[in-house]
C-alpha cells in the first residue's frame, strides 16, 4: 500500500499591512541598488559619454537643418539627370545633379522642382558643418532654396533614429541599468561615426 504524501501547508495570503511593508521594502531595495549603481565608475563614464554623444548628434541634426557655414565656389563641370516632363512649364524637371567644383570636389545633389540647368562657371554656395567641414547642402546661383548633398539624407536619418531610440531607452529606464547604458552608447557611437566617416 502506497504511503500518503504529506500535504502542502495551505498558503496564507499576506495581510494588507504586510503587503504594504513588503512593497515598501522592495522599493527601498531597488533605490539602494540604483544609488550603488550610480556610484560605480562604469555608470559615471558611460553616462557622460552618452550625454556627449547625444549632444553631438543634436549638433549634426542642427547642422543639416539650420546651421551651416556657407562657402562660395564655382562649377567646373555639371551633369544632370532628368525626371519627368511638366506640361505647365513645358520643361523636364531635374532629378539629380552631379557637380565638380573648381577646386575638384565632387558633389551629387538631389533636386526637386528645378527646371533650369546650372552651367559651368556659375557660382554655387556649399553649406558645410562647422567642425568637420563636411558638405551638407548646396545653393545654386539662380535658385532660392538649398538642396541636400546626396549623402546628407542617410546621415540625417541615422542621426535622428539614434536620438529617438536613445531617448526612448532613457524614458524606459533612465539609463539606470547596464543594458540601457550600453544600448544607448552603441546607438549614439555608431550614428556619430556614420556622420563623421561618411
Amino acid at each position: 500500500m502506497q504511503e500518503e504524501q504529506p500535504k502542502r501547508k495551505p498558503r496564507i495570503p499576506l495581510s494588507s499591512e504586510e503587503l504594504f511593508y513588503y512593497k515598501k521594502l522592495k522599493q527601498l531595495n531597488q533605490l539602494r541598488q540604483i544609488e550603488e549603481f550610480k556610484k560605480t565608475n562604469f555608470y559615471k563614464i558611460f553616462n557622460r559619454i552618452n550625454v556627449f554623444l547625444a549632444a553631438f548628434l543634436t549638433y549634426c541634426l542642427f547642422s543639416i537643418l539650420v546651421l551651416c557655414q556657407w562657402e562660395k565656389t564655382s562649377i567646373k563641370t555639371v551633369e544632370c539627370s532628368f525626371d519627368k516632363y511638366y506640361e505647365e512649364n513645358q520643361k523636364l524637371s531635374i532629378d539629380e545633379i552631379n557637380i565638380i567644383t573648381s577646386t575638384g570636389e565632387f558633389i551629387p545633389i538631389k533636386t526637386k522642382d528645378l527646371f533650369q540647368e546650372p552651367m559651368a562657371m556659375e557660382d554655387i554656395y556649399i553649406g558645410r558643418d562647422f567642425i568637420f567641414k563636411k558638405t551638407l547642402k548646396v545653393k545654386l546661383e539662380n535658385h532660392t532654396t538649398s538642396f541636400w548633398h546626396f549623402y546628407t539624407y542617410p546621415a540625417f536619418t541615422v542621426s535622428l533614429f539614434a536620438l529617438c531610440m536613445g531617448f526612448f531607452i532613457y524614458n524606459l529606464n533612465r539609463h539606470l541599468t547596464v543594458n540601457g547604458l550600453l544600448t544607448a552608447f552603441g546607438l549614439f557611437s555608431l550614428a556619430s561615426l556614420y556622420f563623421v566617416l561618411l
